[in-house]
């Protein structure tokens, strides 16, 4: 069971809690504390088509993208099983990219609240939640936040860009010029400009 994490900029502790469970109502994305990187993902369905994308963005707490990716699935799955492989590809790079305090959100509240031991899997994902939870012990700190899709915007370009090539792609120290737009967007909210 990994910790759930809400932020709230009301919330005055600056630092993630360790094992807290609090309501989720954010809307925008916010950056992560100074100890760690955030890790968003999301996934994306097309009608007639027998593959689905996933995309990760991972930002420093001044919301610098220090990884990115984009990956084509050749499956057929559905909206939840394509935002679990989601997560579980956001895992995947922040590990190969050698972090090892993160948070992993996602506009999945059904999965976020599946893999913090909230409330129980879907059969259909039940393997891969505790496929993830077993990935996370790769890690130091692992917490797992709720974004709505307001605040996920970046990750979801990539799973729509993810659509339109084959396997994937990953962006080190550089920014997809596909967010750039989207990531403006977030410093903008983020600072009050």
């Amino acid at each position: 069971m990994l910790p759930f994490l809400h932020e709230e900029k009301a919330n005055n502790d600056p630092q993630p809690p360790t094992s807290a469970v609090r309501e989720v109502v954010g809307v925008t994305w916010f950056p992560p504390p100074p100890t760690l990187f955030k890790v968003n993902v999301d996934g994306a369905t097309t009608k007639h088509q027998n593959f689905v994308g996933v995309g990760s963005v991972i930002r420093d707490e001044l919301g610098r993208v220090v990884a990115a990716m984009s990956r084509q699935i050749p499956a057929p799955l559905g909206p939840l099983e394509v935002e679990a492989k989601a997560f579980e590809a956001g895992l995947q790079l922040a590990r190969d990219m050698g972090f090892q305090d993160i948070i992993l959100e996602g506009d999945s509240l059904i999965l976020v609240r599946a893999l913090c031991g909230l409330s129980l899997p879907p059969s259909t994902i039940d393997s891969m939640v505790v496929g993830m939870q077993l990935l996370s012990s790769d890690f130091r700190t692992v917490y797992v936040s709720h974004v709505r899709r307001q605040g996920n915007k970046p990750a979801h370009i990539l799973a729509k860009y993810a659509l339109g090539i084959n396997e994937s792609v990953v962006w080190i120290e550089e920014t997809p010029c596909c967010i750039e737009q989207a990531l403006i967007q977030d410093f903008v909210t983020v600072s009050g400009i």
